[in-house]
């Protein structure tokens, strides 16, 4: 186990996709988790999908909106999706462990204390957690956000340096890039200063819960301190890695 413990997470829009989209990403985010290995970085990963998976499954193109339905729909699609990053990840030797989580278990210091030490030590073991919102019990992740907040506060828990969520977007911009052709990428940005910034958000993709906003919010969680790096940045580059040292591909955030 490392000393330094990085949490990634991964947006619906990634893997909601065909099965040739959804194998060609979980073999990039193979590669970035096993290069954070190799600099002596630890990975924990929180992936939604849950939902869009049942979707698939049940043969439902539109999102419903009723609580019960989705609830169902998690069910139903966290077994395919937790298999997917099974046979997917054991192609490049990393062993997964599936944890699920509510926001409720964060308020209590018994289970707070059980979850840190379960993810520490499948660390330990060398297996990579990969953390979802129980959605069939739950509802909290449903209506809030895309598990961004979630995400968030399990990286406070185990005391991470590094949040990094991966979008359909390469990072924060300055208006909605899907619908202005003169909006401009935010590469660095100071959460004291980002209420003097003019920042238009987009909504949550079609399958997705979140947004940009929700993303900052799960940011203003995490970083409490100087010595923490939060990054926003698109899960459809080459080499995800690679792809957080360039300026030009993310936002990072720090708390000044």
């Amino acid at each position: 186990m490392s000393n330094s413990v990085v949490v990634i997470k991964v947006g619906s829009s990634l893997i909601s996709q065909g099965s040739r989209e959804n194998s060609a990403f979980f073999k990039r985010l193979a590669k970035c988790i096993q290069k954070f290995r190799e600099n002596d970085f630890d990975v924990v990963l929180v992936s939604s999908g849950a939902i869009s998976y049942g979707m698939k499954k049940r043969g439902i193109e539109k999102k419903p909106k009723n609580i019960k339905q989705l609830q169902s729909l998690s069910a139903v699609g966290q077994i395919g999706l937790i298999n997917d990053y099974q046979i997917n990840f054991d192609k490049f030797k990393i062993e997964v462990a599936q944890v699920l989580l509510s926001h409720s278990d964060f308020k209590s210091e018994t289970k707070s204390n059980n979850i840190k030490s379960s993810i520490n030590n499948l660390l330990r073991w060398g297996i990579t957690p990969i953390v979802n919102e129980n959605d069939s019990v739950s509802t909290e992740e449903i209506e809030k956000g895309d598990n961004d907040q979630l995400s968030a506060k399990l990286a406070n828990l185990i005391s991470s340096k590094k949040l990094i969520l991966y979008t359909d977007q390469k990072g924060l911009y300055s208006k909605d890039p899907r619908e202005n052709k003169d909006a401009v990428l935010i590469d660095e940005v100071s959460l004291k200063a980002l209420s003097n910034q003019k920042i238009i958000f987009g909504d949550s993709g079609k399958l997705g819960r979140g947004g940009m906003k929700t993303k900052l919010s799960a940011m203003k969680i995490f970083l409490i301190n100087n010595q923490r790096t939060g990054y926003i940045l698109s899960g459809h580059e080459k080499d995800l890695f690679v792809s957080l040292q360039n300026q030009k591909k993310r936002t990072r955030l720090k708390l000044i």
